[in-house]
């Protein structure tokens, strides 16, 4: 009786795993295919069904843990060639945006982009490792993108940056805002900038501007289209590097690029 009774419950879920597949193959939403794997067995076939999947992951719980790990690595992956289709698709709005300031070698062969926060303590970290990149690697061009994301303070800071280029002393007072411990409001960042040299009645002024309204705006429009969920993120080649990655990693991947483009040529 036992026998029989496994040996039709596996008939029945094979018949559902097929029918389960003859669904996803012409179209999960579509009501023909769900109909049709209704009609492949009978409602006690699907309760013996139900009884062995029921039983068996019962006695098999790490077989969900397996399912979820390969869903997140699909979804990883999935993921990972959205971006790089995406990174494709705005190269040109990464790269060469016409005001975003470019450190390092303006015409370098490898370009590396930074969306990163003022406020941010990670991006404070990459700080440094970022100067040290553009120090470092005399082919590398250093994209840094304003994307304020942690509250009113980070835009005013973000607005005086892009305000300083102008002036020519962009990347010192960058990373001197990036410096700051603690509260970073106007009077701080107007502070900072006088130290720098700059002329903080014209960088008030032109802080105001619609030309970094719209800065702001587009930069914040490119990383949502490109998947960048916070900072810092940097852009490498077609690959998005999300988080404080340390710059050994980042060097890597910009070897990868250079042998590849060895290769290549």
């Amino acid at each position: 009786m036992t026998t029989t009774w496994m040996t039709t419950s596996g008939q029945c879920l094979r018949a559902f795993c097929a029918a389960f597949a003859m669904m996803f193959a012409v179209g999960a939403t579509s009501t023909s295919a769900q109909e049709a794997a209704e009609d492949v067995f009978s409602d006690v076939q699907k309760e013996a069904i139900g009884d062995v999947i029921r039983d068996y992951l019962i006695a098999n719980p790490q077989l969900m843990l397996e399912v979820m790990e390969a869903l997140d690595a699909y979804e990883s992956q999935a993921e990972a060639v959205q971006q790089r289709v995406a990174i494709e698709a705005n190269r040109d709005a990464l790269e060469r945006d016409g005001y975003s300031f470019v450190a390092g070698n303006p015409d370098g062969a490898i370009t590396v982009v930074e969306f990163f926060d003022y406020r941010c303590p990670y991006c404070k970290q990459t700080g440094d490792d970022m100067a040290e990149l553009i120090k470092r690697h005399d082919d590398v061009r250093l994209v840094l993108k304003e994307f304020p994301i942690l509250g009113p303070n980070s835009t005013i800071a973000s607005r005086a940056a892009i305000a300083a280029i102008p002036q020519g002393n962009y990347l010192a007072f960058h990373f001197a805002l990036l410096g700051v411990e603690g509260t970073l409001d106007r009077d701080k960042v107007m502070e900072v900038a006088e130290a720098q040299g700059l002329d903080v009645d014209k960088l008030s002024s032109a802080m105001e501007s619609e030309r970094v309204d719209r800065i702001i705006d587009d930069n914040r429009t490119l990383a949502r289209e490109i998947g960048v969920r916070g900072t810092p993120a940097i852009v490498i080649g077609d690959e998005l590097v999300p988080g404080a990655a340390p710059l050994d990693v980042i060097e890597a991947r910009i070897q990868a690029i250079r042998d590849a483009a060895a290769e290549a040529g």
